[in-house]
Parts: structure tokens; sequence; C-alpha cells
């Protein structure tokens, strides 16, 4: 369950932060991004904040359990 949860969490990541590249790189000069530069930016630190504690109460929960 523990390995399954973190995997997830780095899906979850590395998609956000696949998404944060294209919108502030001209990858694709016609991307949906590129409008939103400002907002994509304070979402992946916002989402990053959310993970970072959902990873720290897994890896807790784990401890307890173990």
């Amino acid at each position: 369950m523990k390995k399954t949860a973190l995997i997830i969490l780095a899906l979850v990541w590395i998609s956000v932060l696949i998404i944060l590249i294209i919108s502030l790189t001209n990858l694709y000069p016609n991307n949906v991004f590129s409008e939103h530069r400002f907002i994509v930016g304070i979402a992946f630190i916002t989402i990053t904040g959310f993970l970072k504690a959902t990873y720290n109460s897994v890896i807790n929960k784990a401890n307890t359990l173990e």
C-alpha cells in the first residue's frame, strides 16, 4: 500500500512538472497553458505543498504500523 501510494504521488508530481515546463518554455508554440503561466506556476507550488503533506502522512503512517 505504501509503495503504491508513493508511486501515484510521484506520477502526479511528474505530470504537473511536465505541464509547468511546457507552459514556461516555447517547446509547443500554441499550447493551452502559455497564456496562464503565472497561474500554472502558483498551482505547481500549491500542488507540491499538498503532495509533500500527503507524502509525510504516508511515511509516518507506515512507520507507526511497523
